[in-house]
Formats: C-alpha cells, structure tokens, sequence
C-alpha cells in the first residue's frame, strides 16, 4: 500500500482566505480603512493616497507637499539611461503596451534598488539627519547638480527644516531619499517602491512616442560598426 508522504504546509491549519491589508472592498474599496470614493477622492490627492497605502497614515499638508516635491524631482529619467532606454526599445520591438510598462517598472525597480544599494550604510544616518562626516561620499557629481539641489531646497521650502541631511552638501537623489524618509518612508522597500512610481509615468510615455516597428528611427548602429566576416 502507498503511503502519501506529508510536509510541514500539509500538516499545519491553513488560512482558507486571502487577507486584505492594505485594501479593502464591501460596498466600496477602502484604503487602510480610509473610503477610496467619498473620502480620498474628495479631499486628498494622488500623493496623499500613495503615502497612506505605504505608511498606513494620511499625511499633513505640508508632508503631502513635501512628497509630491521629492516625486516630482525623482521623476526624470533620460533616455539615455537604462530603465527609458529599455522601454524605448521594448516599444520598438512592437509588443503589447503591457509588455513595454511591464520592461520600464522591472527597470525602474533595479534602477532604484542601486541608488539604495549605494546609500544603504548612509539610510539610518539619513533618517536622523546626521551623516558624520560621510557627506563627501555623496557629493554632488556637478556644478549643475549641485544647482538642482538648491532648486530642490527651495522648492521644499519650511519643510527643509525637518530634513537637516539636506543642509549639507550632497547630491540629489542624497537629498531626495532623505525627504522621503522624512515624509514617513522609514524601510528601503517603501523607499524603492516610491522611486519606481514616481519615475514609471514619465519613462512609458517616452516609449510611447515611439510607434512600433520603427526601426529606422532607433540608431541601431552607434557607434558606427562593421562585422568582419573574414575574421577566423
């Protein structure tokens, strides 16, 4: 007689329903208790929503602005880097829109899991506003980057005082993160997953200005090649 060999996920009780954490729907969905239709979208904005699904927390006026200022400045990418450039060449490749959006948040998440593999040692010195002399390691790389980041301290205005990080001289997305953490974002998986929303819009619409198929307008050979099929 066979005997059925069983596991440990065998031999425990199991859940025999998904539990909703984050939303929920009755007659209506809910956000961490917060009613999406009569509530959130009456008196709150995109940013407000965004910060209560990450924190569970609706944030003050002055947070909510602090954030959409951090989204705002984090969300150019060039096309020249990676995460817009794939996306571009995913539209070109002519696959369905889902596949082009699917291309740019995978990168747009690796993209933002290196910015805060380079800050990792820096994140909870970031988060009580003292780098102790770790400043010069994130340094603006640039006369214009350090422009950018004065633009951002002015654009944050009174909030500046709650991140003290960007009193010093560091670069932007330095600055960025540390606003981030001050709006509440206090674990690195919060944090990437800001980043890659905030960027995500701006990335899939400049590979929707490709149509596909359109080869001839991607520069497929740059720098100028040539194969050399004599070569043994």
């Amino acid at each position: 007689m066979e005997t059925q060999s069983r596991g440990p996920i065998e031999d425990k009780e199991l859940p025999q329903k998904l539990e909703a954490r984050v939303v929920t729907q009755d007659a209506a969905p809910q956000v961490h208790g917060y009613d999406v239709h009569e509530d959130l979208a009456r008196h709150y904005g995109f940013a407000d929503l965004v910060l209560l699904g990450l924190t569970g927390e609706l944030p003050s006026a002055e947070t909510s602005r602090a954030f959409e200022v951090a989204l705002t400045f984090a969300a150019p990418v060039s096309v020249a880097e990676a995460p817009a450039h794939a996306a571009v060449v995913a539209r070109v490749c002519g696959p369905r829109v889902a596949s082009v959006v699917g291309v740019a948040a995978l990168g747009l998440a690796e993209q933002a899991r290196e910015i805060l593999d380079r800050h990792d040692h820096l994140l909870p010195k970031l988060a009580i506003g003292s780098l102790n002399g770790s400043a010069q390691k994130v340094a603006p790389k640039s006369a214009e980057e350090r422009a950018a980041v004065e633009r951002f301290r002015a654009a944050l205005g009174s909030f500046c005082a709650r991140v003290p990080t960007i009193g010093y001289d560091v670069g932007l997305d330095t600055a960025i993160l540390a606003t981030l953490i001050a709006c509440g974002l206090t674990s690195r998986e919060r944090l990437e997953v800001a980043l890659t929303c905030a960027r995500l819009p701006l990335v899939c619409a400049e590979a929707l200005t490709w149509k596909p198929g359109d080869l001839r307008r991607y520069p497929m050979n740059l720098p100028r090649f040539v194969y050399d099929g004599g070569a043994s």
